[in-house]
C-alpha cells in the first residue's frame, strides 16, 4: 500500500482548481551544480506522487467536515454552511475603512480624469459591483457578526462621486434593495460572484445606461427562458470548488436565463471596462465586450490587459493615455472590496498621463532646480545615498529620478488643488 503512490507517479488524479502544477527541471550543467536542477526535481516529484491530488482533496474534506477547518486561502465559512472570502467581509463591517484625506485625494484625481475624458468626447461611468458580505449580513461568521454593518468605503466613494459629479450605477445598494422582492437569488450560498441571473440584470441595466450616455441604440439582451436548477453551474459554486473537497456542493436552487443577442446588427460603440473578478467571467464567459462593447478591451485590475480575448501583457506595456483616447466610453467596474483600490490606480496613472500629455515632459531647467533643493537638504540628501548605495546606481542616477517623481507629484498637487 505504501509503495503504490511511487509506482503510479504521474498519475495525480483530477486537476486541483487554483492550483498551477509545477513544471519539470530544466536540464543543464550550470543547473546541476548550482543545485537548482536537484530542486526542481524535488518539487516536481512531489507534486507527481501517485494518487497526490485525490489524497490532497480527502485530507482536505476531513479537515472541513469533522473540523471545520479551510485549506483555502482567504475562505471563510459562515453560518448554515455560506461561504465568504474574508476581503467581503472586512468590507461589510468597515474595516476596510481609509482615512478621508484618501478619500480627497481620490475625488480629485476622479474630477481632473472625468473632466478631460469628457472633453475630447469620451464618457467616464464608475459601476458598483455588489459584494456578498453586505448582501448576506444575516450569515456572517464570528467574528463579523458581532460587528455592525459599516459599508464606509461604499458611502465613502458615494460621496465623492454624488460630489463631484461623476457618473456611477450602485448596483451594491440596488442589489440590497431588490433582496426580499426579486424571484431569484442574486447571490449563492457557495460562491462569492453574483448568480448568473444577478449578473444578468445587473448587465442588462448597463446595457440601458450606456444607450441613454452615448445616445444610440445598442445590441440588446433578449431572454427566451428561464430554467430553475439545484445544479451549481459556472461560478455559483467557485469558492466551494475552491477549497477542492472529495463531494459535490450542496444544491441550492438558482436560475439559469437562457438568452440571446437581439439586434446584433447595431452599430457597438467601443467601451473600455477596468474591472476585477466580476467582469472577468462577463468577458470570457459570455464574450460580453465582443458582443456589445466593440471588442474593446479589460484591464484587468487594472494589472493586465486582455485583448481579443486574449492576455497581451502587463498595463505598462499600453500607451497612456493615448490607448484611453481610442475609446467612446471607460467604465470602472469594481467591488466593494476593491473600492479604494483599483480604481485609484486607473485615476491616478491616467491622471499623470494626462497631465504629461498636455504639460509636456519637465524642463531640464526644473529639474536642475529641484535636485539643488534635495542636495541642500542634508537629511533628505543622505537618504538619497543610502538610496543609491542600495540600489547600485550613481548618486546623479538616483537624484534624476527622484527630482522627477518629486516633480511630477508638484505637477498633480497644482492640478488637483481643488
Amino acid at each position: 500500500m505504501l509503495m503504490l503512490p511511487l509506482v503510479f507517479t504521474g498519475s495525480v488524479g483530477g486537476v486541483l482548481v487554483g492550483h498551477t502544477p509545477v513544471g519539470g527541471p530544466e536540464w543543464s550543467i550550470s543547473n546541476w551544480f548550482e543545485g537548482s536542477y536537484q530542486s526542481g526535481a524535488s518539487a516536481w516529484l512531489r507534486e507527481h506522487v501517485g494518487f497526490r491530488n485525490d489524497l490532497v482533496r480527502v485530507n482536505n474534506g476531513k479537515n472541513y467536515a469533522i473540523f471545520g477547518e479551510i485549506t483555502a486561502r482567504a475562505v471563510v465559512r459562515g453560518k448554515d454552511g455560506y461561504l465568504y472570502e474574508d476581503t467581503y467581509l472586512e468590507a461589510a463591517t468597515g474595516g476596510d475603512a481609509r482615512p478621508a484625506e484618501d478619500w480627497d485625494r481620490m475625488g480629485r484625481e476622479f474630477s481632473f480624469v472625468h473632466d478631460s475624458l469628457n472633453a475630447r468626447g469620451i464618457e467616464l461611468l464608475f459601476v458598483m459591483a455588489p459584494g456578498k458580505g453586505a448582501y448576506f449580513p444575516e450569515f456572517h461568521p464570528e467574528p463579523y457578526a458581532s460587528r455592525p454593518t459599516n459599508l464606509a468605503s461604499e458611502t465613502a466613494l458615494l460621496g465623492i462621486l454624488r460630489q463631484r459629479n461623476i457618473p456611477h450605477l450602485n448596483f451594491s445598494a440596488w442589489f440590497r434593495e431588490m433582496k426580499d422582492t426579486t424571484p431569484y437569488p442574486l447571490f449563492s450560498r457557495q460562491g462569492i460572484h453574483w448568480t448568473t441571473y444577478g449578473q444578468l440584470l445587473a448587465v442588462d441595466s448597463l446595457l440601458h445606461y450606456v444607450e441613454g450616455a452615448l445616445d444610440r441604440k445598442l445590441p440588446e439582451i433578449v431572454i427566451d427562458s428561464i430554467e430553475v436548477s439545484a445544479e451549481q453551474r459556472g461560478r455559483e459554486a467557485d469558492l466551494f470548488r475552491g477549497m477542492n473537497l472529495p463531494f459535490e456542493p450542496s444544491g441550492y436552487p438558482l436560475a439559469y436565463p437562457v438568452w440571446h443577442v437581439g439586434h446584433a446588427e447595431r452599430e457597438q460603440p467601443k467601451v473600455l471596462v477596468i474591472g476585477d473578478s466580476f467582469y472577468w467571467d462577463l468577458y470570457y464567459g459570455e464574450y460580453f465586450s465582443e458582443r456589445f462593447f466593440g471588442g474593446g478591451d479589460f484591464y484587468y485590475y487594472f494589472k493586465s490587459v486582455h485583448r481579443g480575448l486574449k492576455d497581451i501583457g502587463n498595463i505598462s506595456q499600453i500607451s497612456l493615455p493615448d490607448d484611453l483616447l481610442s475609446y467612446d466610453m471607460i467604465v470602472i467596474f469594481e467591488t466593494d472590496s476593491h473600492y479604494h483600490g483599483m480604481g485609484s490606480l486607473f485615476f491616478g496613472a491616467t491622471a499623470e498621463a494626462l497631465l504629461e500629455n498636455s504639460q509636456g515632459p519637465f524642463a531640464q531647467a526644473d529639474i536642475l532646480a529641484k535636485i539643488e533643493e534635495i542636495r541642500g537638504d542634508e537629511e533628505w540628501f543622505n537618504l538619497i545615498k543610502d538610496m543609491a548605495a542600495q540600489q547600485a546606481q550613481t548618486i546623479d542616477y538616483v537624484l534624476d529620478d527622484v527630482a522627477k517623481y518629486m516633480l511630477k507629484i508638484d505637477r498633480k498637487n497644482a492640478a488637483f488643488s481643488n
